[in-house]
């Protein structure tokens, strides 16, 4: 449909970092047609746009871009919330990813992108089990994703069980093969807006052969990489140990590396790390919600300094893109110990170019600029918590106070799927209630693998 937005403030994220107030903007289909004057653009459109929409006391931002997230971990909520990485990943959430079926999966993707769509995220780098079901719910809700099927050549059973690492090829390139056939059968879907990329699990989990394998593959698909980086400090001792090399030097000898390389978390990086993503224009997600709830904060000034692009993930059972973006401010300023660093600015920027480059499509989504896809999110700014709202606060405002119970609208190539605070794109009670469903269900079949755990048995 064409809509016309009116007077309206407009943060366009644009290489000027333009924001725009009393201004309007027109979309037509899936596209940015023109913004500008609100006066000049009601008089061309008004008559012709099948939607006015008065946006007095909205400001308009480009969608926000997830760049790491695990939507099936929806199941997990509240279980692995007060635990070490390690013991979330190989324990409790490994029990409940176990006991998932390909119904529960999809039960409880397609919730956390209906959570996603209601915090303004509009595109989503996701990965999990059943990938193929979760397709179909990221196809239903209108979300743009970017699937992936995590593998790895190292033994998961023994690693859990006994904190042993044995990596087999074979192991390695079945669970490659069936990344592939994730991308074969998913990427380009709906005109483009299901798309893939190749996510080996865990930089400890893989070897550099491994690894060399999914670039060549990457490579013959057309689709980009992402792993788990440094998220805890076990991993870059076992590369060091099983490869002599850290994490970022690792995989730059594989070849791994490039300007479609997103790593996710990257929090105990090495000087060495930080170097070899620097060299070779790669992207990192940050995930600094579920970071610091684990007591870890990353080094993103480190990062940036450097020249990594830094985008902004929610990682498991969270999927409110507001918190993010005021975590990240947060925890940046307690690393740094200065609160005038970073400029709200420089968090907008993550939240949304920043994903977007991170994911190759900053020539489409990422700002709002003429000729653009319309992937858009308007804010509600009448609310309490952005009063007093004057032009030098818009941005501010967002960083520090912005809540996902804000989200008036959010528009994904054009089409509406949250309008006036509520999502409309499918039945949210009926997806939440099957959610309920399946949430009771998978947690009282994982119950059994960690009663056998805690009785020193095997799972």
């Amino acid at each position: 449909m064409s809509v016309l937005f009116e007077n309206a403030t407009i943060v366009t994220v644009n290489s000027g970092g333009d924001i725009l107030h009393d201004s309007a903007m027109y979309v037509k289909e899936d596209r940015i047609v023109e913004i500008g004057d609100t006066a000049r653009l009601k008089a061309k459109y008004g008559d012709t746009a099948e939607r006015v929409i008065d946006a007095k006391d909205g400001v308009l931002f480009p969608g926000f871009v997830n760049t790491h997230s695990h939507s099936v971990a929806l199941a997990c909520r509240g279980r692995a919330e007060d635990v070490s990485n390690w013991d979330a990943i190989w324990g409790v959430m490994g029990s409940i990813r176990d006991s998932m079926t390909g119904d529960d999966c999809y039960v409880a993707s397609r919730l956390a992108y209906v959570e996603m769509l209601r915090s303004g995220i509009t595109t989503v780098a996701d990965s999990g089990a059943h990938m193929l079901r979760v397709g179909e719910a990221a196809i239903e809700t209108g979300i743009r994703a970017y699937l992936h099927q995590n593998f790895r050549d190292a033994d998961a059973t023994l690693l859990r069980d006994e904190g042993r690492y044995e990596y087999s090829m074979e192991r390695g390139m079945k669970g490659l093969g069936d990344a592939v056939d994730l991308v074969e059968t998913m990427h380009g879907k709906e005109g483009g807006r299901i798309r893939c990329l190749l996510g080996p699990q865990t930089i400890d989990t893989v070897s550099p052969k491994l690894l060399a394998a999914t670039r060549g593959e990457a490579d013959r698909l057309g689709v980009g990489v992402t792993i788990h980086l440094s998220q805890n400090e076990r991993e870059p001792r076992q590369c060091l140990e099983a490869w002599g090399d850290l994490p970022g030097p690792m995989m730059e000898k594989a070849g791994f590396l490039g300007p479609d390389f997103t790593g996710a978390h990257a929090i105990f990086l090495h000087d060495e790390d930080i170097q070899a993503l620097a060299r070779n224009d790669c992207s990192v997600s940050h995930n600094p919600q579920i970071n610091a709830k684990r007591a870890h904060i990353a080094p993103v000034s480190d990062m940036i300094e450097a020249g990594i692009n830094v985008g902004l993930g929610s990682d498991n059972m969270f999927y409110d893109m507001l918190e993010v973006i005021k975590t990240a401010g947060i925890v940046w300023r307690l690393r740094v110990k200065d609160p005038t660093v970073p400029h709200p600015s420089t968090i907008v920027q993550m939240a949304t170019m920043n994903g977007a480059r991170a994911l190759g499509i900053d020539d489409a989504v990422g700002s709002l600029e003429e000729g653009k896809v319309a992937d858009v999110v308007m804010m509600d700014y009448a609310r309490a918590r952005y009063t007093p709202r004057v032009r030098e606060n818009v941005l501010s405002n967002l960083v520090h106070f912005g809540a996902a119970d804000d989200v008036a609208l959010t528009m994904v190539g054009g089409r509406i799927l949250v309008d006036d605070h509520r999502y409309v794109g499918g039945n949210e009670e009926a997806i939440l209630e099957e959610a309920q469903r399946s949430g009771e269900e998978v947690w009282e079949r994982a119950k059994v693998d960690w009663e056998l755990r805690t009785s020193g048995g095997k799972g």
